[in-house]
């Protein structure tokens, strides 16, 4: 792998294993800063780079709308429950996370929220919130109840989702509430369809 040119595989290890969020670890109370840096760290430069890329189409958005600081809160609060969460609902597990997609996860969710109708450039096509936020959640959900896949945490980027959904309400309860409806809405309308059509 391609970090290994720039870290020999023990400093590697030793990294992950004082970092990553670990299960085992934080339920005996070790290792609690993990619950933060896990953030920070990421299993390979693609991983990296897909983060990078996806925050940077809903991120800019958004900051330029709240602030620096409370997108700054939203991110962390959101990466600190979604890791949590992980540690909750996988509480014998020795697999460590890493990865801010939690967070990025809160971060889309106020998007969402707050400016449903805001283009952002997440698919390389100007596409509204609302719709990049519904795309994104109901793949999470789908993946979380069928996928087998061990190496993504789905439910914590739900989790994630939750609670920068939360924050929207924190930052500004009317046009959160506004969202929220206008989201329910169209995600009704899309499930009666997809019933009238034979999708579901």
């Amino acid at each position: 792998m391609l970090q290994s040119v720039l870290l020999s595989p023990s400093v590697l290890d030793t990294l992950y294993n004082e970092y990553a969020l670990n299960p085992s670890y934080i339920v005996r109370g070790l290792r609690l800063i993990s619950v933060v840096s896990y953030m920070f760290l990421n299993a390979n430069w693609v991983h990296l780079l897909v983060n990078c890329f996806v925050l940077w189409g809903v991120g800019t958005v958004i900051e330029m709308e709240i602030g620096s600081t409370r997108f700054g809160i939203v991110f962390l609060v959101s990466g600190i429950v979604a890791g949590l969460s992980y540690v909750i609902f996988n509480v014998s597990s020795m697999m460590p996370l890493v990865g801010a997609s939690g967070a990025i996860f809160g971060v889309l969710a106020v998007l969402f929220l707050l400016t449903p109708f805001k283009k952002t450039q997440l698919f390389l096509a100007p596409l509204p919130a609302l719709l990049i936020g519904i795309l994104m959640i109901s793949v999470e959900m789908a993946a979380l109840i069928w996928s087998k896949d061990p190496w993504i945490a789905h439910d914590a980027h739900i989790m994630g989702f939750i609670t920068g959904g939360i924050a929207a309400f924190w930052i500004d309860q009317k046009r959160a509430l506004k969202g929220l409806a206008i989201g329910a809405g169209i995600a009704i309308v899309v499930y009666l369809l997809g019933v009238f059509l034979g999708f579901i």
